[in-house]
């Protein structure tokens, strides 16, 4: 640690299967310590260096996350019912080094798709069909506290990859816009497939069971694609071959395959984050009133007084496509509320233009 510095210690644990081999589970189990430590301080993280018994042994462990660096310790280490578990003291100080990705505090609004299975025959071990609604309400919950959630779909979304989207058009996006929300994040579940074996297998062994997954965030208004990435774990399962299992129970997520698919989805959800951090703010004109241009972004999304942003003029040119013109005129945010804002003209270009409901608005940074 450089002299002068400031530290922290945070404690955390972490766990994993010990199915996967004792250095790959160990390694889990510390990313995971790591990160919770992270969670706990508000930080991010660059790159770590560990210390064991005092000594400083120089092993590098990348996890996703930005802007800090650390030191830790394991404290302990057990292994109980197939499981590793570390307790794991981490020293977090700023790295000034390092500058921000980005100035913007924009959030926007994201609508979670429900997941689910691809292939539902592989449920009938453990009769897990309702997995998907189970996997998207946990996902859910750890998105809530980083990201602007507007709202957990009861269905499945999924775009058309085949849909042709030229220069100036963009799919609209509309049922988004009904849920004031800009981003789409959908996926499946794609194997949940476990091993058939004989009963003896069953009976003394943990027969391991897949947990795959690829997760897609999308722009509704751009059609970019911020995250397309695939998932996968595997882990024991625990249950004997004709139990019934309920995954909407905690015991399910206690087990170890449902810790191993939640450490998982804490992946997905620092992936989700991150690629979703530096977007610029893009808001819908509501109407115009004798107090300014209502936009239908607020402070939920991030937006305060004073920030700036650029006209964007939108017609419709047939259902679900739409042109877009970029006006040279510029508004400033005046009052802000929980879900929208008010914004006057910020240049004489600004005053003397027409701006319409359904037009857009752009953060100028």
């Amino acid at each position: 640690m450089p002299l002068g510095a400031h530290a922290d210690w945070y404690q955390a644990d972490g766990s994993a299967p010990l199915s996967l081999g004792a250095d790959t589970a160990r390694q889990q189990a510390l990313e995971q310590a790591l990160t919770d430590a992270l969670l706990q301080a508000g930080a991010s993280l660059t790159t770590v260096q560990s210390v064991t018994n005092g000594a400083l042994s120089g092993q590098q462990l990348d996890i996703a996350a930005q802007g800090e660096l650390m030191d830790y310790v394991i404290m302990d280490e057990k292994r109980r019912q197939g499981r590793l578990y570390l307790t794991v003291r981490a020293d977090i100080w700023p790295n000034e080094k390092v500058t921000p990705q980005c100035a913007s505090g924009y959030r926007p609004g994201i609508a979670l798709s429900q997941l689910a299975l691809q292939h539902p025959e592989q449920a009938r071990f453990g009769q897990i069909y309702e997995l998907g609604e189970a996997v998207t309400t946990r996902l859910a919950q750890q998105l809530k506290p980083a990201v602007n959630l507007m709202t957990q779909l009861p269905h499945q979304v999924t775009t058309n990859e085949q849909l042709n989207r030229p220069r100036g058009l963009r799919q609209g996006g509309d049922m988004l816009a009904q849920q004031q929300a800009r981003l789409l994040l959908s996926g499946v579940i794609e194997d949940i497939s476990v091993e058939d074996g004989d009963w003896i297998q069953w009976r003394f062994k943990e027969i391991p069971r897949q947990f795959a997954l690829t997760i897609t965030l999308e722009d509704s208004l751009t059609g970019e694609r911020l995250l397309d990435q695939h998932y996968q774990v595997a882990a024991p399962w625990s249950y004997k071959k004709h139990e019934l299992v309920n995954v909407n129970n905690q015991s399910f997520w206690q087990s170890a395959y449902g810790q191993s698919a939640e450490q998982l989805l804490k992946r997905i959800s620092r992936d989700v984050v991150n690629a979703q951090s530096c977007m610029k703010a893009v808001g819908r004109i509501l109407q115009q009133t004798a107090d300014g241009t209502l936009m239908d972004l607020g402070r939920q999304a991030g937006i305060k007084p004073g920030d700036r942003f650029s006209l964007v003029h939108r017609r419709q040119l047939q259902a679900g496509y739409y042109s877009e013109t970029s006006a040279k005129a510029q508004f400033v945010v005046q009052q802000s509320y929980a879900d929208y804002s008010i914004l006057t003209p910020a240049d004489n270009a600004a005053r003397q233009m027409a701006a319409s409901p359904g037009d857009l608005l752009m953060a100028t940074k």
